[in-house]
């Protein structure tokens, strides 16, 4: 299993190159003095690991330092919402993934940000995909999916899953239940980490996380996933089938991480950030350091990942509106 420490030892020589493909109009900006990334999770976690990969390689392009500050608390919101106060410069990027943006709009009666008025999307690193697995919990003859089914529908107090509540892997597993027909009882985790080892440790029955937190117990036979939540199976795991293949066409969860900057920051910073982060993450070294962590890349320019933002908003009401899913004060 590949640690944080050893994909950026891994990526230092090659990040010191200069990067390619940015466009002669952003080459030609000044590079600013000190940018700053707020992640609202801890150091070590994914979304911490891919907003330092990214800093290291804009180093020198973007800006003259770059640093990932950690502003953790709330699930994200805290960061959000300081990114939210901070001057529209370009000289702070909120890098986070999608679900406090998209999801707890329509969870939470309040918030101090509101997603699609305070920031503006500026560029995505990639798109995750996420996994439903079993572990020693569940006996070692259910194999497939519809085994679990089957399982879950015969021992339905045994049948629990893990998930951070509120987010995109809660409404995955609720969906899953409504449309198998089953009793699927939540285990609420702060996050992923928690919730797999206590999988492994067979203290909840199932689990769903990004396929990349359980792809190395996966590997090693510890964990058996079940399911994934593109619409095609992942290229980092050919041999798992997806739940629309499976006939569960609904749940197709593919959510964005990327960079978002305060509300009113002018085009051409936007643009200048865009074209570096892409060149960034579409480099050789991050897009292989991202691999390694089970991780696809994906970019997009500033006007489609806005278009990103605004369908996954749309998309979560109608998914929260339809489970039932009561808003938390």
């Amino acid at each position: 299993m590949h640690t944080r420490r050893d994909v950026l030892s891994f990526t230092t020589a090659a990040l010191a190159l200069p990067l390619v493909g940015i466009s002669g109009a952003a080459r030609a900006q000044k590079p600013l003095e000190l940018a700053t990334f707020v992640v609202g999770f801890p150091a070590g976690g994914a979304t911490d690991t891919v907003a330092r990969l990214v800093a290291d390689a804009v180093r020198g392009t973007y800006a003259a330092a770059v640093v990932v500050q950690n502003r953790t608390g709330a699930g994200g919101q805290l960061a959000a919402a300081d990114v939210k106060a901070m001057p529209p410069d370009g000289a702070t990027l909120l890098f986070t993934p999608a679900f406090p943006m998209v999801i707890y709009p329509h969870v939470y009666k309040q918030l101090r940000y509101d997603t699609l008025k305070d920031f503006v999307p500026v560029a995505t690193t990639h798109f995750g995909t996420l996994a439903f697995s079993i572990g020693p919990g569940v006996p070692d003859d259910v194999k497939t999916l519809k085994d679990f089914v089957a399982w879950a529908k015969k021992y339905p107090d045994r049948s629990t899953f893990g998930a951070p509540a509120g987010g995109a892997q809660h409404f995955t597993g609720l969906m899953f239940a409504r449309d198998a027909g089953i009793q699927l009882q939540l285990v609420s985790y702060r996050g992923g980490g928690p919730s797999v080892v206590d999988a492994l440790g067979g203290h909840i029955a199932a689990v769903v996380t990004p396929l990349a937190e359980v792809l190395p117990s996966a590997r090693e036979g510890k964990l058996r996933i079940l399911a994934t939540t593109a619409r095609q199976r992942s290229t980092l795991a050919p041999d798992i089938p997806t739940f629309f293949e499976l006939g569960y066409e609904k749940i197709v969860v593919q959510d964005w991480s990327g960079f978002l900057a305060p509300a009113g920051t002018p085009p051409d910073i936007v643009a200048r950030a865009n074209a570096a982060i892409n060149a960034a993450v579409e480099s050789p070294s991050v897009r292989e350091a991202m691999a390694t962590l089970g991780m696809e890349v994906g970019t997009q320019t500033p006007q489609a990942f806005a278009a990103t933002v605004r369908e996954s908003w749309e998309r979560y009401r109608d998914i929260v509106r339809e489970s039932g899913f009561q808003a938390e004060p």
